[in-house]
């Protein structure tokens, strides 16, 4: 087995295309191909399913994947491992982040890292959490900001917060008053994401306690910028935390109303359980985790508490 052969298997189960593989790879398909059928034979194990419009990896190719993308990171991190003894850490590392306040992690992440680790590169993908799970599953993220993952059995995972949720309407989409009540959202035309969304679930469950049923929403979307659309348009009201339109709140464009009783989120940071971050994983872990922790004791996150 050939470290090539594991950069190439990953790169088409990335890409879902042997001919996309290699065009990405600058090598001819049929060589890539006869790759992949040695590596198959010396493991005695099929890792894809070819089909006509593709490729997918089979059960053994998703656990191969996972040790393989562990494997090329350690081996893309020794430069990282000699270079920290001077301080100097250096390496890729894959963060997953919530869709709906990415940008709040992020930015400040970019800037000190800009700072502090000038050879660490960042990857930063924002999907919802079911995705984000899959992503530490698979290997394709180091660590994630998860919501609400109770049911992630397969991650170790430290507690950062629990963040409130409010109502979010125009500045001029219902009456002035500082609280909204829960069951009250019953009557309102809302935009929301769909039912696999730990926001949605959590609303349903809030208003279920009060007797009563959601109705559907006017727009369902597993997309921020469609959701903060339809509010912007006056078509619905949304219900997010303060960080994902905080810009739009300090602009005038958007108003956030407390709900009553409160609703809020537990945000914890993720890992494997089973795999160990790299220096450059562990140094980004850890400097998340003081960015966010800073911005929220400052004050600079509204309706965030720190656990």
């Amino acid at each position: 087995m050939e470290i090539r052969q594991l950069r190439y298997f990953v790169k088409i189960a990335d890409l879902g295309s042997m001919s996309r593989a290699s065009a990405a790879l600058h090598i001819a398909q049929p060589a890539l191909s006869h790759q992949m059928t040695q590596l198959e034979d010396e493991l005695g194990q099929p890792l894809l399913h070819r089909r006509h419009n593709g490729v997918a990896v089979t059960e053994h190719g998703a656990v191969f994947y996972r040790h393989a993308q562990q494997i090329l990171k350690g081996l893309d991190d020794l430069p990282g491992a000699i270079a920290s003894v001077a301080d100097a850490l250096t390496g890729t590392v894959a963060i997953g982040l919530p869709q709906s306040t990415a940008a709040h992690y992020a930015m400040p992440l970019l800037a000190a890292t800009r700072e502090r680790y000038k050879g660490v590169r960042l990857e930063l993908f924002d999907e919802i959490s079911g995705n984000l799970l899959r992503g530490l599953t698979s290997g394709r993220l180091d660590f994630a900001v998860i919501v609400n993952d109770d049911d992630a059995s397969f991650t170790s995972s430290t507690p950062l917060m629990d963040e409130e949720l409010f109502l979010i309407t125009g500045p001029d989409g219902l009456p002035d008053r500082e609280r909204f009540p829960v069951a009250e959202l019953t009557e309102l035309a809302l935009a929301l994401p769909g039912l696999d969304h730990g926001v949605r679930s959590l609303i349903e469950i809030a208003v279920r306690r009060h007797g009563l049923r959601l109705p559907r929403p006017v727009v369902v979307a597993n997309s921020m910028s469609v959701m903060r659309r339809a509010v912007q348009a006056g078509w619905a009201c949304t219900v997010m935390p303060w960080a994902a339109v905080c810009d739009d709140i300090r602009a005038g464009t958007f108003r956030a109303i407390a709900l009553d009783p409160p609703l809020s989120r537990r945000v914890h940071v993720c890992t494997h359980r089973d795999v160990q971050l790299s220096l450059a994983g562990q140094a980004m872990n850890d400097l998340l985790i003081e960015q966010t922790r800073q911005r929220v004791r400052s004050g600079e996150w509204p309706g965030a508490q720190l656990l």
